[in-house]
């Protein structure tokens, strides 16, 4: 059994990327209020700012490890229908964790079958049913192997972790600059919110 203390906290607010140019000392902003952190859990760090320091880089490992101990609590989310900006269609279905969005998988409209991330199916309507892309989410999410490495994004003050399945990376999931903490797909949870079903 899981002990529920491992498990990864969600990071609670939107990271926001950095500034190249940091504000002049008249203009920084007051301190914000933190809530106090949920108890039994661990509060995330400061808002990330300055240089990437040595501290940062060695966590690495731990935000593989972060990533890899979310698996037991991933569940398939809601599949939505957009249209990209050329009018083709994608069929993406959403990773929850703790009921947030933290990863997004494409389909292809016209197979149902999960797309590689990079890959783009162009196709200008839909011919698969949703009840088979829903069906093979599930699946997916059952099956995903959270590979170990990971890939560190500055503006986003974050580490970025590749998920496979069937041998092809399919999502990323990102882990915050302290190695601990699960950064949900903002973006992502409002579209989902707005077309999901």
């Amino acid at each position: 059994m899981i002990n529920a203390q491992e498990k990864p906290p969600l990071l609670n607010s939107p990271v926001k990327q950095r500034s190249a140019v940091p504000p002049a000392p008249e203009q920084t902003p007051p301190p914000r209020q933190v809530p106090p952190p949920v108890p039994g859990q661990i509060p995330p760090p400061p808002p990330f700012s300055g240089p990437v320091s040595q501290a940062i880089l060695n966590n690495a490992k731990l935000a593989v490890n972060s990533a890899q101990k979310i698996k037991p609590y991933l569940t398939p989310g809601k599949i939505w229908i957009v249209r990209a900006p050329r009018g083709e269609v994608e069929v993406k279905g959403a990773i929850l964790y703790d009921g947030a969005v933290v990863g997004v998988i494409n389909f292809d409209p016209a197979t149902g079958t999960e797309l590689p991330k990079g890959y783009h199916s162009i196709s200008f309507q839909t011919i698969v049913p949703m009840s088979n892309v829903k069906q093979l989410l599930t699946d997916i999410v059952k099956n995903l192997e959270i590979l170990d490495g990971a890939e560190f994004r500055e503006p986003e003050s974050c580490w970025v972790i590749p998920v496979a399945y069937k041998g092809k990376i399919i999502t990323e999931f990102k882990v915050y600059y302290d190695g601990v903490h699960i950064v949900p797909d903002y973006r992502a949870q409002q579209e989902m919110n707005a077309f999901g079903k």
